[in-house]
């Protein structure tokens, strides 16, 4: 082997045997090296490496080489090596050919690069990967670009049980920079791709979407650009995260499995702040993150999806209807129950103290006080009022909808997706607790409204009411259940939406109560104004009050001088009363005396009656006037009273004047005149 400067050499076809010899390796000057065709044994010598740099052409093929291929055919820089025999055992003692021979990243042409069982395709894939991201600067590279060893011993490498083909490719924080080349569609069978938290550049390949086994694509926290509708291929993907680059163009993912990472399923740059001037929209993403890495879910609740100004339009349509239907069914029943039944003198009282009801109800100091009269300013107020409300409160819907990609949105993003895990996380302090001082305080401040309101329907559906009076009342009462329950909903999605801690569910709420008492302040506003204008809301009932009142006073007082003058006669007659008391005692007094007169009467009559009996018997045929001394009798037993007595005394008188022709009846009359004169 003197011949230092030969630039040729070909045997081929010489039928050589033997081995081939190591000192070939120093011709220097070799251009071309064929031995094909002939019955070399052995392995081939690896001092052949030293002809890189000269060597062209390196024909080994049919021969009977076996062992392995020495890994110094692979820096033959630009050497066309052809090895591709049958009669070469290369299979016996090796898998694989050296790794360096196969990506032809120095040589031109290896005759054995696509056998599959020396040069497997999918580490040649690797061996691209590696050197178009940089390897070389990887925080890991353990057995990466090991000659001979097997690709799925690299460190993040993962394969099948069969050793054959790549499944998994796990390499996040690893210092990979640099991109991502196209031969990275040849590991078809891998499952999940994991090149997080790194530095990669440039597009996404297109080629990843030919990797149509993969369900875990990672490829956060790099600094991919343009855009990733090659993805929407990967119909079988359960993981895909894309947040952190400046990717513009988002995938559909219309076949995304979500079951499984639910709203860690689909994260992509979708939210505000973004790093673009116009923020990347996401169909059909599950988490969108902004610049500052803060994350909010964007899987929208079914509420959420139809629009939660659209859900509130309808539900609230559908809620005044419902209240219609049960008014006129209460009407209607209460219409069947009095039929044919007049109107009481009760109820037609009650109709009296209906307004002042339906104004207590309402409430006094608001403007909704208008909807129980018959103003027409005053219902411009109320109406011109609930409508600034409602605007109001639209304004705290809009903010809370989940349209992250636009700058208007109250919307706190307090979702965090890790770069060393896979599952994003809800870092706001918003716990149940929270949640129950909200319902507390939304009953506090709002059941009182909507039971009011609720009255008043009730109240409206009233038979004796007139036909505007049951208008105004359900009309206040609508409006007063309306925009009570809207304040809650509104205020229950704003605090969904936004709240990030109890305490701020509470100033939340409180926001929202404090627009439920702007009624409260206009009417304030209007009395200010002009006080005449209130009065013929709240005042005026209590104007027509204080008038009942003073009317009822005067009768009063005219009621009361009517009690002095009925004192004053009872008292006159009751001394009227005394006095004729005093008469009826002195008549007692009289009578009693009379009563002793009477008494001795009797016992002068007795006397009488002897002097007349003993008289009748002599003279009886001259006194014919004998029956006047029984008339005396029986008179003087009849006196009773003082005046009776002096009657019959007179009486007597008479009757003994006629008696005058007999002695005895005359000296009989002048004994009972005597007798009565002292009486």
């Amino acid at each position: 082997w003197r011949f230092q400067s030969l630039k040729i050499l070909n045997l081929a076809s010489n039928k050589i045997e033997g081995p081939i010899p190591p000192d070939i390796g120093k011709m220097t000057a070799l251009e071309e090296f064929d031995l094909s065709n002939n019955r070399l044994v052995n392995a081939i010598p690896s001092e052949l490496g030293q002809l890189a740099g000269s060597l062209k052409h390196l024909g080994l093929s049919n021969n009977m080489f076996t062992g392995s291929i020495p890994s110094e055919l692979g820096q033959l820089q630009g050497a066309t090596v052809l090895l591709k025999l049958k009669e070469n055992n290369f299979y016996d003692s090796s898998k694989t050919a050296p790794l360096g021979l196969c990506t032809l990243r120095n040589v031109k042409e290896f005759d054995l690069a696509t056998d599959p069982n020396l040069c497997p395709i999918e580490r040649n894939a690797l061996s691209d990967f590696y050197y178009s991201t940089k390897g070389a600067e990887w925080t890991d590279i353990t057995d990466w670009l090991d000659e001979y060893a097997s690709y799925c011993d690299w460190h993040g490498v993962t394969c099948d049980d069969d050793k054959q083909h790549v499944t998994e490719l796990e390499l996040s924080n690893n210092g990979l920079s640099g991109r991502l080349n196209e031969s990275i569609r040849h590991l078809t069978f891998i499952e999940k791709l994991d090149l997080s938290d790194n530095d990669i550049k440039g597009s996404i390949p297109k080629e990843i979407g030919l990797l149509s086994e993969l369900t875990y694509l990672r490829l956060s926290y790099n600094a991919f650009t343009g855009t990733a509708e090659c993805l929407e291929e990967l119909t079988k993907l359960q993981l895909l995260h894309l947040n952190s680059n400046r990717i513009t163009g988002m995938p559909i993912m219309t076949q995304l499995d979500k079951s499984k990472y639910i709203k860690s399923t689909f994260v992509t740059d979708c939210g505000v702040p973004s790093a673009f001037d116009e923020t990347p929209g996401c169909h059909n993403c599950t988490m969108c993150c902004n610049a500052n890495d803060d994350c909010y879910p964007q899987e929208k609740t079914t509420v959420a999806n139809f629009g939660y100004s659209e859900f509130a339009a309808v539900f609230f349509a559908c809620f005044i209807v419902f209240c219609c239907l049960v008014a006129l069914a209460l009407y209607l029943l209460g219409k069947r129950k009095n039929r044919g039944n007049a109107l009481s003198m009760s109820e037609e009282r009650r109709l009296e103290e209906d307004d002042k009801y339906a104004l207590s109800r309402i409430g006094k100091e608001s403007v909704y006080s208008y909807f129980v009269t018959d103003m027409v300013f005053g219902w411009l107020i109320a109406f011109a009022t609930l409508g600034i409300q409602v605007g109001i409160l639209v304004f705290f819907i809009k903010a809370s909808e989940a349209n992250l990609q636009e700058d208007t949105i109250d919307i706190q993003f307090t979702w965090k997706c890790p770069r060393d895990s896979d599952l994003c996380k809800d870092k706001a302090d918003l716990t149940n607790a929270g949640w129950i001082i909200f319902s507390l305080l939304m009953m506090a401040f709002l059941a009182k409204d909507m039971i009011n309101g609720c009255k008043l329907i009730y109240h409206s559906s009233k038979v004796r009411h007139t036909l505007g009076a049951r208008i105004r009342y359900f009309i206040g009462g609508m409006g007063l259940c309306s925009i009570t329950l809207f304040a809650l909903y509104v205020s229950t999605v704003y605090n969904k939406a936004i709240a990030t801690s109890n305490t701020a569910i509470i100033a939340n709420s409180v926001i929202v109560l404090f627009i439920m008492e702007i009624d409260e302040y206009i009417f304030s506003a209007v009395d200010a104004i002009n006080e005449k204008w209130t009065e013929h809301a709240a005042d005026k009932e209590v104007s027509k009050m204080k008038k009942e009142i003073a009317m009822q006073r005067a009768q009063i007082e005219l009621a009361d001088k009517e009690v002095s003058k009925m004192k004053d006669e009872i008292a006159r007659q009751r001394a009227q009363i005394e006095s004729q008391q005093e008469e009826i005692d002195n008549q007692r007094k009289d009578l009693g005396m009379l009563r002793e007169a009477v008494e001795k009467i009797q016992e002068s009559q007795t006397i009488v009656v002897a002097v007349t009996a003993s008289a009748s018997d002599s003279e009886s045929a001259e006194c014919e006037d004998n029956t006047g001394a029984q008339q005396v009798e029986e008179q003087v037993d009849q006196i009773t009273m003082p005046s009776e007595a002096e009657q019959k005394i007179q009486e007597l008188n008479a009757a003994a004047s006629t008696s005058s022709n007999t002695t005895s009846a005359c000296a009989a009359h002048e004994s009972i005149t005597t007798h009565a004169a002292e009486s």
